[in-house]
């Protein structure tokens, strides 16, 4: 009953400190990086369609995704609700197994239990929908081990056979989610031999032959996978394909020296880079709003773990407090083993842990790094001491994590701004047309992270056709790109998970772009581009090649999904622009005047001068050369928008709206001359 009780407390420690490391920017959530092309797909093909996205590499997920789409839809929240909840699940199977490891060291089960759940090397929490998977599959390989060991302990032989069968499931369970967790077996085996070392008379070799035999009936998990995803299974995605991977071993003997290197590295990274490089990224360029929030959660989660392990160090006195040699390099060993396991699949599948992108390859090796840390520390001479190095661990996880909500919270409003104005700017996209956008402090790795909203707010249906297509496709900026788009012709075509189509037409791009949060979008007129001097230079170099005409200006402008975009935001001076800007595609001039008296009613104005450029123009068609004066003292406060303007007004003519001969000369005098 007294362990019970002490599980059930630890365990509310747990979750209220990981709670304020991981929920208190929640809310704020949105789709990131592949949430956009997987909630595209099934919202235009339905929940089944999972099966076709996974069915190249991990068809398990399928039977994860499909359920919780059907409960949850399209809203972010659920998802990242549930990722914690399994994060959670996670920690509570770590306590589980490290007390029946070490049922006497509470601290050290207290300590090691929060700081795998809250670990700051893991960084894709709030990409919850993608992730969920991953997360899953912790759980479920934590919970194996725990039952393994469960069962390798009962007495009676139903207990024994209904926890193998409770682990072998679990086993293949996460196995089919993440193929490469297989490195927790490590951490299995490691468990197992440390039982039977214990309570072995004999060698270490009599140890390790026990030890196998105890193993035996659970490596049916690792060897019933392996057969089944090397024999039967044909994986289609290479980086996904274990022979592949691991036959580059062979075919070229310098690989085994990379691997090696990597393995080193990533001993570092897992153990000590986690506790810093992430910290610095994401805390110290924080504003000091957010600074101060994150300190005080950090606080708050320190008082908790005080107070928790004051209760702890009570109880522990009962039994055991201190570390002894044995316990310590029971934890050692324990520790490095996982550690080594939880690295080696991921060095195998030539894959490399590298922070914050690829920062999920420390999960599995995760469990092993806190074991060391908190061996380590359990060494330190005095209580206070102890207790000091664990509360700024705590506090250094819950830190990164709060910077790293912030990032991505900031993230989701910038997109999800992004994605408004354009709305109100384009009632409708041609189909076919080929995307190329630029956000302001948000990174745009992959063609879907463009193409995926887009996608949601003008076409949400799809094409309903094998294979599926997309109605608009999308572009990454990178140099080979560049230089398609400047020459100007030329499809692309290439088809990303289950079977969908994309195809790039390289003389048909539309440039959209926002130089900084503060700006406006703008959707860019190849025969006049208004460009800031804060854009991008690639956005410069393809700006004249940017089709205009994609942008149907006639019908009611889309609203973007609520779930996915978020509540339409404030109409600020933004609004107004793009609203001119489409009054001023569709020739109404009057309109264009009428929205910035608006706007100068209400006392908005531009954060980047370039965005007066519309109404600069409607002032000089409808010549009033007062207004005209007026904005170009704003205008010519740089000399590249001074030059914009004159080319701007020199060309209504072939636009369509000539300007009168004073107004040209007028106009000339201002910008021109």
């Amino acid at each position: 009953m007294k362990t019970n009780k002490h599980l059930w407390l630890s365990l509310g420690v747990l979750v209220a400190i990981s709670a304020l490391a991981y929920l208190p920017l929640v809310s704020k959530f949105g789709y990131f990086n592949d949430d956009w092309y997987l909630m595209f797909d099934v919202r235009s093909r339905g929940a089944q369609f999972f099966h076709n996205i996974f069915s190249s590499d991990r068809p398990g997920r399928a039977f994860l995704m499909i359920p919780l789409y059907s409960f949850f839809g399209l809203n972010p929240l659920p998802y990242n609700l549930t990722a914690y909840m399994f994060r959670v699940l996670g920690g509570a199977a770590l306590l589980w197994i490290l007390n029946i490891l070490w049922p006497q060291k509470r601290f050290f089960i207290l300590t090691s239990a929060i700081l795998f759940t809250i670990y700051p090397g893991f960084l894709s929490e709030h990409n919850a929908i993608d992730y969920q998977s991953h997360i899953l599959a912790l759980f479920l390989a934590l919970l194996s081990v725990a039952l393994t060991l469960k069962a390798i302990l009962a007495v009676d032989r139903r207990s024994q056979i209904l926890l193998a069968i409770g682990s072998i499931l679990s086993g293949w369970g996460y196995l089919s989610q993440m193929e490469y967790f297989i490195g927790v077996e490590a951490f299995r085996v490691s468990c197992i031999f440390l039982f039977v070392w214990r309570s072995s008379q004999s060698g270490l070799r009599q140890a390790v032959q026990s030890a196998l035999l105890k193993w035996l009936p659970f490596i049916v998990i690792p060897a019933g996978f392996l057969f089944w995803r090397l024999v039967y299974f044909q994986a289609a995605r290479r980086a996904t394909d274990i022979g592949f991977q691991v036959g580059q071993l062979f075919t070229s003997p310098v690989t085994g020296l990379w691997w090696l290197s990597y393995l080193i590295q990533d001993l570092f990274n897992v153990m000590l880079v986690v506790w810093g490089l992430p910290l610095s990224l994401f805390v110290f360029s924080m504003r000091l709003q957010n600074l101060l929030t994150g300190f005080g959660l950090a606080a708050l989660a320190v008082v908790i773990f005080v107070l928790g392990s004051r209760w702890v160090k009570e109880n522990e006195s009962e039994t055991q407090a201190d570390s002894g040699p044995r316990e310590m390099r029971e934890e050692l060993w324990v520790g490095f083993m996982s550690v080594l396991g939880g690295l080696t699949p991921v060095i195998a599948a030539n894959r490399h842990i590298i922070l914050p992108d690829y920062s999920r390859y420390t999960m599995i090796a995760s469990v092993g790094a806190v074991i060391l840390l908190v061996a380590i520390i359990e060494r330190f001479p005095m209580h206070s001491l102890r207790i000091g190095a664990a509360c700024f661990f705590v506090a250094v996880a819950v830190l990164t994590h709060y910077g790293n909500s912030v990032k991505a919270a900031s993230e989701t409003e910038i997109v999800r701004n992004f994605w408004w104005q354009v709305a109100w700017r384009a009632p409708q996209i041609k189909s076919g047309t080929t995307i190329s956008a630029s956000y302001p402090a948000a990174a745009i790795q992959e063609d879907y992270f463009i193409w995926g909203p887009a996608n949601h707010i003008y076409y949400p249906s799809g094409q309903q056709t094998e294979p599926v297509k997309v109605d608009l496709s999308a572009i990454v900026l990178d140099e080979d790109n560049v230089a398609r788009i400047l020459v100007g012709r030329g499809e692309q075509s290439f088809y990303r998970r289950g079977e969908v189509l994309v195809v790039n037409d390289f003389g048909n791009v539309l440039v959209m772009t926002q130089s900084g949060e503060n700006s406006c979008v703008r959707i860019l007129d190849g025969t006049a581009p208004e460009l800031s001097v804060y854009d991008q230079q690639r956005i410069m170099l393809i700006a004249p090649h940017s089709m205009l005409d994609d942008v149907v200006p006639n019908g009611h402008a889309p609203v973007p999904p609520p779930l996915i975009f978020g509540a339409e935001p404030p109409h600020t001076w933004c609004f107004y622009y793009q609203a001119a800007s489409l009054a001023r595609q569709q020739g109404d001039w009057n309109s264009v005047i009428k929205l910035y008296n608006e706007a100068q009613k209400l006392g908005l104005h531009p954060n980047d001068q370039i965005e007066l450029i519309p109404f600069l123009q409607a002032y000089a068609f409808l010549g009033d050369q007062k207004q005209v004066k007026n904005l170009s003292t704003r205008i010519n406060t740089h000399p590249f928008y001074t030059q914009q303007a004159c080319r701007s007004l020199a060309m209504m003519t072939e636009y369509g709206f000539p300007l009168t001969p004073e107004m040209q000369t007028y106009a000339d005098k201002l910008f021109c001359n």
